[in-house]
């Protein structure tokens, strides 16, 4: 069995106008809900084993929160901000057997458009710090897909 959280970046802001939209930090809320997600993600007990995040700064400092309450490795990837749903798979499909259970932090409306690929409940919107827990029937990543995986459980700031 494979594990997988897809989790959309904190809030962020949009003080700064000039800024490029890969430079644009978090907001006041986004700061206070990356950690609290984090922290209940481990409550949860989630092994999580490695983070992979976009390069853009919002989602890769939501990720750093998790990375501080995890003590585990972040890296990241450049499909998670410009890629679309078939990049995504791709990525997952090659992961090494090193990667037990991985956390992948992104933006809307991809990962809304990924998440509703897998089976369950229909989700209209991932909100900013949602996370979605994907629970595949598989051994191996490479056979990880839509149709062999489901969504375990969709956890958001606002219902926690």
């Amino acid at each position: 069995m494979k594990e997988v959280l897809l989790v959309r970046h904190a809030k962020s802001s949009w003080a700064f106008p000039n800024l490029k939209d890969e430079e644009r930090p978090l907001n006041k809320r986004g700061l206070r809900d990356a950690p609290i997600m984090a922290s209940y993600c481990k409550m949860k007990k989630m092994n999580l084993s490695h983070l992979f995040s976009s390069t853009a700064l919002r989602a890769f400092t939501t990720a750093d929160f998790f990375q501080k309450e995890f003590e585990i490795k972040l890296s990241k990837e450049t499909d998670l901000y410009f890629g679309d749903e078939g990049d995504w798979l791709h990525i997952i499909n090659n992961l090494g057997d090193e990667v037990k259970f991985p956390a992948f932090f992104s933006h809307n409306p991809t990962i809304t458009y990924f998440a509703n690929l897998f089976n369950g409940e229909f989700i209209e919107n991932v909100p900013t710090c949602g996370v979605i827990h994907l629970e595949s029937t598989v051994d191996n990543w490479s056979e990880f897909h839509y149709d062999n995986t489901i969504i375990k459980n969709v956890y958001f700031p606002k219902t926690i």
